[in-house]
């Protein structure tokens, strides 16, 4: 299971997902004073040291769930190459579309509060996971090929 290279790319890509739970996505300045974050809950205030929070992502929040949860089936799958391809590309749809959902409460945040974002490097989790999961993707269907060539041998 851990000798092949998909499984080093899915647990990576979960790797990635995880630490999403951890690092903020972004950060807004107002008026350079008032320092709001954006974390998988939602948008927190920053204030003395203690977080408020301003508005909650619950859709954010499940769906970075459902991603980690679908990557670690996706490594145990490995005898079910079939299943475990199909997985892979649905992950992939819905990491793209947890980092289009992001950016929109980062563009909303950017509206209502009139803040300048920064960027973190966790914000490009969701898409270096993807390309990560695409990799094993791959991988797993060049297997998938190759269990099929020597079945016509036999």
């Amino acid at each position: 299971m851990i000798q092949r290279i998909q499984t080093v790319y899915l647990f990576l890509s979960a790797i990635l997902i995880s630490l999403i739970f951890i690092l903020p996505l972004s950060e807004f300045l107002v008026n350079d004073s008032l320092l709001y974050i954006l974390r998988y809950r939602g948008i927190y205030e920053l204030a003395d040291g203690t977080e408020t929070s301003v508005i909650q992502s619950l859709p954010l929040t499940i769906l970075f769930g459902i991603i980690l949860a679908i990557n670690l089936i996706s490594i145990f799958l490995f005898k079910n190459r079939s299943l475990q391809m199909r997985l892979s590309i649905f992950n992939i749809l819905l990491m793209l579309g947890s980092l289009g959902l992001a950016y929109y409460y980062i563009y909303t945040a950017f509206n209502e509060l009139g803040a300048t974002v920064h960027y973190t490097v966790a914000a490009t989790f969701p898409l270096i996971a993807a390309i990560l999961t695409y990799m094993a993707f791959r991988g797993i269907s060049k297997d998938e090929k190759l269990v099929k060539s020597l079945d016509r041998i036999r």
